[in-house]
């Protein structure tokens, strides 16, 4: 004996209730991606004390453009599915870390060196759009012009590493 076949009315509410789940699914990832990316819920967690703090201090939140660089802007790289692996690697890694460490026994030092590897130079480029601005010193201009032009293999953090979030645990 063969199944019964639906009917119009149950391939109609089936259809519409798939519809339905698919939709808040979406938006349910949709708001979540947008919640755990901004600043405040990063910095919710008692691991990232220090690093706000610092983040706060440098000019990438205080200047006088007025522009601020959100902790995304920076640790999530560009690309949509880049930035979903790294998201939930992170993500993983760090619920972690606030579930099971103490704040004192955390390596930030360590910690930092983990997220550079995050941080493209897509990233900085977004904001800084005038690399060779007639303001920089002769020595950042032909650095700036040299790393344009694809001539070294260089992240802009390689000589941009302490802006943000400094190399000192102990001066704060």
């Amino acid at each position: 004996m063969s199944a019964p076949k639906p009917t119009k009315k149950q391939i109609a509410v089936i259809s519409m209730v798939t519809a339905i789940f698919l939709i808040g699914a979406y938006w349910t990832t949709k708001w979540s991606y947008h919640y755990t990316s901004a600043t405040q819920f990063c910095i919710s967690c008692h691991e990232m004390v220090e690093p706000y703090q610092q983040y706060k201090d440098s000019s990438h939140y205080n200047n006088e453009s007025g522009v601020i660089a959100e902790c995304a802007d920076c640790h999530l790289p560009p690309g949509t599915v880049n930035k979903w692996c790294v998201k939930i690697k992170q993500g993983v890694k760090d619920s972690i870390a606030h579930a099971f460490l103490d704040p004192n026994d955390i390596d930030h030092e360590k910690w930092k060196q983990d997220a550079i590897k995050n941080i493209k130079a897509e990233s900085c480029l977004a904001c800084h759009k005038k690399l060779l601005s007639p303001e920089l010193s002769k020595g950042g201009f032909i650095a700036h012009r040299t790393f344009l032009r694809g001539e070294v293999e260089t992240t802009c953090l390689q000589c941009h590493e302490n802006l943000v979030h400094v190399n000192r645990r102990d001066d704060l």
